[in-house]
């Protein structure tokens, strides 16, 4: 070091201003020599920045990745130092490219980065704190999902990169060693179908083979497929007559296309129709059967499968036009259309018969019975509550027919009615088909403790 006239002082005053100016503008932190009192401290060589603006990556197989910023062309080298065992140190002259740097452990690491001029000058020192991440296939397979399907099991790998890492997904079925090999990151979702049976678990046998780092990973997981679409459908396939035509009619909650063929075979002979990718959460579909009963054979379709044919029997309603109607009491303060027995049968659910509460005798047993007018084949039949009242009906009743009035044989004892619905509906009873003209409903015991009349709104039977 030494003293300097005062004309160069000022040229050196003008020179650091410059450099000053231009070293400003970049992103670096430079380091400038110390002042002391009024004297100006010159060095032969200038400092260079200090490591900063670098992108730093915990990469995956236990790797750490340093990115390097535009550099000034004062930088010839950076040097990177950690502990990984022992002292390790990496000099960098090549910037373009990032620093790839493989680790022993799953932990934090200390990295110490510097930057070096052409003569050696060094720059302050950055200290970096990184953590590297798990081997690719080693996080792959333990942070893998395994979710059910209809039909199936599905197996979802995260995403790492796009290096293809070979899998294998085995299981037995039916006795057979069944093999789904795949890429993972190309192919990530793996779906293992045809799995009907959604009550028996699946053991599955899992593999990833990484090459490039000599990972060869193993699991076991066990799992039962989800229950196939049609299996949800099937429950609430319906079968009834509307005037000429069958209906056929089903609940989806799952908003999964489906598909259904059904098929009529009766005395109209046989018909088909079909529906496809219905997604519909009340669907419902009609054939022109003239009104003629028979059964309705269904097959219902969804993802992973078809279900076994399903067969409903359709029952045509017994028409009513030679029909009467003989009760056991009636009451005539319920209004001019209310309360006699031939509102039971005159088609309309808002008018009702109803047992005499106003004089004579009210207490139970009620009855009423349905003169068809001719012997029919009698299979089926549907009662309906009172629209306007959910107190006072019946709870119990006894179900008898006849050839010819006289007499009686008992088709159903103690069957329940709910004469309290929040919405009064079609209560329908099946029986063993029979030929009658009569049918006779004992009303047991009323739906509300206490009460003693009782009411219904209508009746309704089927052949079949």
């Amino acid at each position: 070091m030494k003293r300097i006239p005062k004309m160069n002082l000022r040229r050196s005053f003008l020179f650091a201003g410059l450099l000053l100016s231009f070293y400003a503008c970049k992103e670096e932190e430079l380091v400038f020599p110390k002042q002391e009192g009024q004297e100006v401290i010159v060095t032969e060589t200038r400092p260079t920045a200090k490591p900063t603006n670098l992108t730093l990556v915990s990469a995956f197989n236990q790797n750490v990745e340093i990115h390097w910023p535009a550099l000034s062309d004062r930088v010839v080298k950076a040097q990177i130092k950690y502990k990984d065992g022992s002292e390790k140190v990496v000099d960098v002259t090549k910037f373009t490219d990032p620093v790839v740097i493989h680790l022993n452990e799953l932990k934090s690491y200390d990295f110490l980065l510097q930057y070096f001029t052409a003569d050696g000058t060094p720059s302050k020192v950055t200290k970096t704190v990184l953590t590297p991440r798990p081997f690719e296939a080693d996080f792959k397979m333990s942070n893998l999902s395994v979710n059910p399907i209809p039909g199936g099991v599905e197996f979802i790998f995260p995403k790492t990169s796009d290096r293809e890492i070979p899998g294998n997904i085995s299981y037995v079925l039916n006795g057979k060693i069944m093999n789904h090999s795949f890429k993972s990151n190309l192919t990530d979702t793996v779906r293992v179908g045809d799995l009907v049976d959604d009550t028996k678990k699946i053991d599955f046998a899992l593999s990833l083979n990484d090459e490039l780092w000599k990972r060869n990973l193993n699991a076991q997981k066990q799992l039962a497929p989800g229950m196939l679409v049609y299996k949800m459908i099937l429950p609430s396939l319906t079968s009834s007559m509307d005037g000429n035509n069958a209906i056929l009619q089903w609940k989806n909650a799952t908003g999964d296309p489906i598909d259904i063929k059904c098929t009529y075979v009766g005395n109209s002979g046989q018909k088909t129709v079909t529906v496809t990718k219905n997604t519909d959460s009340n669907g419902s579909l009609k054939i022109d059967v003239g009104g003629k009963p028979g059964v309705l054979k269904v097959v219902v379709s969804s993802e992973g499968g078809s279900s076994p044919e399903q067969s409903l029997l359709l029952y045509a309603p017994i028409a009513k036009n030679l029909w009467s109607a003989t009760v056991s009491s009636i009451e005539t303060n319920e209004g001019e259309a209310n309360g006699k027995g031939s509102s039971l049968i005159d088609g309309d659910i808002n008018t009702y018969w109803h047992s005499t509460w106003s004089s004579g005798n009210f207490n139970y047993p009620h009855w009423f019975i349905i003169n068809f007018g001719k012997v029919e084949n009698f299979s089926k039949f549907g009662m309906i509550r009172r629209h306007n009242n959910t107190t006072g009906g019946f709870k119990t009743f006894n179900v008898e027919v006849s050839v010819d009035g006289t007499n009686w044989t008992m088709v159903g004892k103690d069957l329940t009615f709910n004469s309290a619905e929040a919405t009064a509906t079609w209560q329908d009873y099946i029986i063993t088909p029979i030929r009658v003209q009569y049918v006779r409903i004992t009303m047991t015991a009323p739906f509300t403790a206490g009460a003693t009349s009782t009411h219904l709104a209508e009746f309704r039977a089927f052949d079949l």
